[in-house]
């Protein structure tokens, strides 16, 4: 893949890549964009080369070779030559002043190099940074990088690259194309109504809000392309955007994606159900859904009980009110139990006709709706694995893990299906597919998680009973 989303690389670098790019006109979808990412395609692996995946970058501290390094190093070597061809002692000592000069110098640009350093480490990107090496390190340790070994569906060790990439495929194919069973999703009417064409605002907002150095998609096109400031790709994006929504069609490139398992750090490396999926989808897309992401919440009013992937709402939100629950019962000395419910691969097994369901009974216009079905038309994906890459494999069940548009449209489900089962905050919270529920006494706690466990089996989805947790602050318990 191309590395224009190297943090390493300067932006004077990435901005010599614009200079070969001529995106074309605005023809229909499909031309538009091959010829777009062809260009552009084209001229980054010119530039900047290409990585190997799986393979680390390495810092050659290519930025210490300065010119004025470069010409005391070589003064230092010639004089080393005169002394070896003239062992004498005035040329030892101008060999000697020669290679304190050079040391000097090294020392300079390190000290500059480090002075820059420490600047960007009190800046967002440098605790970005700072995260990378922390991860890298520890990645080290954990020695799991190279292993490809997987078990089948027997439990029986896979050594053979292969075979261990057939398994993935075959596991992460089983994810993505099954239901759990339900019975069918209610009907909801559609919400008719104009919607306006997309802006050049938008779009700009949308660039803004994307983050970089992300991996990117099978397009190998980053995110950092876009929002470089030697050029103005908005107003062609803009145009885009508008030419899928008028032509109801996507690239062919947005559907596609790699599907890289993640260890969860928990349990055999060698078991499937020990990695979490995330797909690496098309940054440009990712654009296009941040657009969407916003319309949407235009529209939408979320329950409070929610904290999931909400504006100033959080996980700290969450825990404080629950905490705050419990002190105060306990300074009562009056019963508390609470539950902790956990869903069973939530987002990998949404129907995704409860995905159009839940955005009407919320209010989103229907053209709006097939704005994002675009981006579920015969979607497909590979298995990327240290054993190797996989054979492409269809998706027809669950939302895109690793797209931006799937937390608002997760949570949007969730606040659907179990509005009329939510408490008076804190005593039901939700984050995402993360549900806690209290009450005073343990039959009334029991007869709720037997609610939510009937409304979620009602809509496909299935609760985790392995994962779900109680707690009680009653002493006799």
């Amino acid at each position: 893949m191309t590395i224009l989303n190297n943090p390493r690389l300067t932006l004077s670098s990435r901005a010599k890549v614009l200079l070969q790019v001529d995106l074309p006109p605005i023809t229909d979808v499909e031309t538009t964009w091959n010829r777009a990412k062809e260009t552009i395609t084209k001229a980054t692996r010119a530039e900047l080369g290409m990585t190997v995946p799986g393979r680390r970058i390495i810092d050659k501290m290519t930025w210490l070779w300065t010119d004025a390094v470069k010409e005391k190093v070589r003064q230092k070597k010639c004089l080393y030559h005169v002394f070896l061809d003239n062992r004498t002692p005035a040329n030892w000592a101008a060999y000697r002043g020669a290679r304190s000069e050079a040391k000097k110098s090294v020392a300079a640009a390190k000290a500059e190099r480090y002075k820059d350093l420490y600047k960007k480490l009190d800046t967002h990107e440098g605790e970005r940074d700072i995260y990378r090496l922390i991860r890298t390190r520890q990645q080290k340790t954990e020695d799991i990088e190279k292993f490809y070994g997987i078990n089948d569906e027997k439990g029986v060790l896979i050594t053979n690259r292969q075979q261990a990439t057939e398994r993935w495929r075959r596991y992460f194919k089983a994810i993505s194309t099954q239901e759990f069973p339900h019975p069918p999703i209610p009907h909801a009417d559609p919400v008719q109504g104009p919607v306006q064409p997309i802006t050049t605002a938008e779009v700009e907002e949308a660039l803004r809000r994307m983050k970089n150095g992300k991996a990117t998609g099978p397009d190998d096109i980053a995110t950092e392309l876009w929002k470089l400031r030697s050029w103005n790709p908005t107003t062609w994006l803009t145009m885009l955007f508008n030419k899928i929504v008028t032509e109801k069609k996507a690239p062919t490139d947005w559907s596609r994606s790699i599907t890289v398992p993640i260890w969860k750090k928990k349990g055999s490396p060698a078991d499937c159900n020990n990695y979490r999926p995330i797909r690496l989808l098309s940054h440009t897309m990712k654009i296009f859904e941040r657009v969407i992401d916003r319309r949407i919440q235009e529209v939408i009013k979320m329950t409070p009980n929610q904290c999931g992937f909400i504006k100033n709402c959080g996980t700290t939100n969450a825990i404080h009110a629950t905490r705050l629950l419990l002190e105060k019962h306990r300074e009562k000395q009056q019963p508390l139990h609470v539950a902790f419910l956990d869903l069973e691969k939530a987002f990998d097994r949404v129907p995704h006709h409860l995905i159009w369901y839940a955005l009407r009974r919320s209010g989103v216009p229907e053209e709006l709706i097939n704005w994002v079905q675009l981006l579920y038309r015969d979607p497909k994906s590979r298995v990327q694995a240290a054993a190797g890459t996989s054979k492409d494999f269809r998706i027809t069940v669950g939302v895109h893990q690793g797209s931006v548009l799937s937390p608002l449209l997760f949570i949007i489900i969730m606040d659907v299906i179990t509005r009329d089962l939510h408490q008076q905050p804190p005593w039901t919270l939700l984050y995402a597919d993360d549900v806690m529920l209290a009450a005073t006494n343990k039959a009334d706690l029991q007869h709720q998680v037997q609610a939510w466990s009937d409304r979620l089996a009602r809509f496909g989805l299935r609760l985790n009973v392995k994962k779900t947790e109680y707690m009680t602050t009653d002493a006799d318990e």
